[in-house]
């Protein structure tokens, strides 16, 4: 009879590493940062660098649970789960329910607007310098799409968040960006905000990537950077600080970079490598 406890017990002891030592991501079907269904299932940016951080890791199991984009951070801060998402941006609001790594697990181009070539030129908007937000809705007077419940930064949010007047069009739900590049395509919105390598992919694969330009935000910095969120509980700030351990060496590996650098166009990615260049000698002077 001891000896059948002390197997059981023994057991218990095992199986508890192997729990804590479980990783619950919270991943969207939202290319370019997460492709399941096309041709290039399995290369977006963030699954890839979720990869990098798996072969980091090889003592804990990697799981990843498919939720709509309008749902993940419903999830991620909800204290009795514990989840971690990837690429998050973080904002005073978030720091109160979400636990946010130091590290950087994602830099790339600030968001954009993307905007049909005709009506810029129309505008006589210099595309070769940023253009204010703050403009395009009061001056202009253009309609804008966003996506709910996304951060683009303080700046960003907060003209969003003050623009009342505004002709703002925000969609839920599955899909979201799609649909709003579709309401572009047809010249329901005017302007769609957004990340550069999101309106590469969206539309291209709308097949109207040649009538469309982007145009940088003066609101925005140079780079965006995302971070590692895990829900604010023990747990959750324990797996932050392991994958921010394991950010600090997947971001010295050269397929990391290639990583970042996938899903731009060919005309951004020397921007992009100028800058986190830049950036690079900068935090090391």
């Amino acid at each position: 009879m001891q000896s059948a406890f002390l197997f059981a017990f023994s057991l218990l002891l095992i199986g508890a590493p192997v729990h804590a030592k479980t990783i619950n991501w919270v991943v969207a079907d939202f290319a370019p940062y997460y492709i399941f269904n096309d041709q290039y299932a399995g290369t977006g940016r963030d699954e890839s660098v979720i990869t990098l951080l798996e072969q980091e890791l090889p003592a804990y199991t990697f799981k990843r649970t498919i939720l709509p984009s309008s749902r993940t951070i419903q999830e991620l801060t909800n204290p009795n789960y514990t989840y971690c998402m990837l690429s998050l941006y973080q904002s005073p609001h978030r720091r109160q329910h979400i636990y946010f790594s130091e590290q950087t697990s994602t830099v790339g181009l600030s968001p954009s607007i993307a905007i049909h070539k005709e009506l810029a030129q129309r505008l006589k908007l210099d595309i070769n310098k940023p253009v204010s937000l703050q403009a395009l809705l009061s001056k202009y007077q253009l309609a804008l799409g966003i996506s709910m419940s996304r951060s683009y930064g303080d700046a960003i949010d907060s003209v969003i968040n003050n623009s009342a007047d505004a002709s703002i069009i925000i969609r839920p739900g599955r899909d979201t960006l799609a649909s709003l590049t579709y309401m572009l395509k047809k010249k329901r919105i005017d302007i769609l905000l957004g990340y550069p390598s999101e309106h590469y992919y969206l539309a291209k694969s709308m097949s109207f990537d040649d009538e469309l330009m982007q145009l940088p935000l003066t609101e925005a910095p140079e780079l965006s950077y995302g971070y590692i969120g895990c829900t604010n509980n023990e747990q959750g700030i324990e797996q932050v600080n392991v994958l921010n351990a394991a950010l600090e060496q997947v971001k010295q590996q050269p397929a990391y970079r290639e990583v970042l650098l996938r899903w731009l166009p060919d005309n951004l990615k020397p921007l992009l490598e100028q800058r986190l260049q830049i950036n690079k000698n900068a935090s090391t002077k």
